[in-house]
């Protein structure tokens, strides 16, 4: 077998070719530089940019699912605020039913006390018909009309209050395949159909009208339909601070897994600057030897361009 004559152009061939190379190595790590990852195209590592567009789609649900836990607390943060106030509308009714009870007071004091007593039902109604975010938080899935409507007589004072909304609630995802209810219905917390509910309202009109008629056997009857109301809405305030509570872990959890969903983007496709500038000039410095070596090797003359 015959030696390999090794010619001129080969061997500049070789040389730019090896030159080439390390002008490409340099330019993909000022390229890592500029953009901060070693990752900047599937084929730089397809294992790590699996990895990292794994992580990312992940991330981006879970911010889809913050986002509907961040929509649903101000629902449920007005729904708390209504439900207490409700509850403080409740105790002072019944204070004052106990006042009336009283056999030291006049009719013209009973009179009083309905008075205010009309006023109470008027603020349960407003808090029955509280808006968030310009949604009826009580009306189930009817948030765009009050869900509670009265009836009055010829003086204007509410004589019966009924319910048009619904007894459904909204759900909210919060992980994959799990929903919570975001809303109290006001069938649940107002008026109750069946045996065992109490129409909050109702109580609070028969208290006046039994107020004003001097009935005092039907003021212990509404103490009774006081207590069932409370306990009645208590039941919902503990609904929602249970969802509230939920949301509020469901929140801090998925933080939490976002942050380590970062990490592992960062560990698959971020650059570490100072290895990279240390690989970087290392890089040069090879590139320069090269060049002052090819010089040296490479002497152009005229029996050259003979061969």
């Amino acid at each position: 077998m015959g030696a390999v004559r090794t010619t001129q152009r080969l061997l500049i061939d070789r040389v730019l070719n090896d030159l080439s190379l390390q002008q490409r190595e340099i330019l993909r790590l000022q390229e890592q530089l500029s953009t901060g990852q070693i990752v900047n195209r599937p084929s730089d590592d397809a294992l790590a940019t699996r990895r990292a567009i794994s992580a990312q789609a992940e991330i981006s649900r879970n911010e889809q699912y913050l986002t509907n836990i961040s929509t649903a607390n101000p629902g449920l943060t007005q729904t708390d605020t209504s439900l207490m106030t409700t509850i403080d509308i409740i105790q002072r009714t019944r204070e004052l039913t106990l006042q009336g009870a009283s056999g030291t007071n006049s009719q013209l004091q009973r009179d009083q006390i309905a008075l205010e007593v009309d006023q109470l039902l008027e603020s349960m109604l407003s808090e029955a018909n509280q808006l968030s975010n310009e949604r009826y938080i009580f009306g189930g899935t009817v948030t765009l009309s009050p869900p509670f409507e009265a009836t009055r007589d010829v003086d204007g004072r509410i004589t019966s209050v009924a319910y048009v909304g619904n007894d459904q609630t909204r759900a909210v995802e919060i992980q994959e395949g799990i929903q919570v209810a975001a809303n109290e219905p006001g069938s649940d917390v107002f008026t109750v159909a069946g045996a065992t509910g109490t129409d909050v309202f109702q109580v609070l009109v028969d208290i006046r009208d039994n107020l004003e008629s001097g009935n005092v056997a039907g003021l212990d009857a509404g103490l009774v339909g006081l207590s069932d109301a409370q306990d009645q809405v208590l039941v919902s305030v503990a609904k929602v601070g249970a969802t509230q509570n939920r949301l509020e872990r469901s929140d801090s959890n998925i933080q939490d897994i976002n942050l380590q969903l970062l990490a592992v983007i960062s560990d698959n496709i971020d650059a570490d600057f100072a290895e990279t500038i240390v690989e970087l000039n290392a890089q040069s410095n090879a590139l320069q030897a090269s060049l002052d070596a090819s010089a040296r090797v490479i002497q152009p003359s005229l029996l050259n361009f003979l061969q």
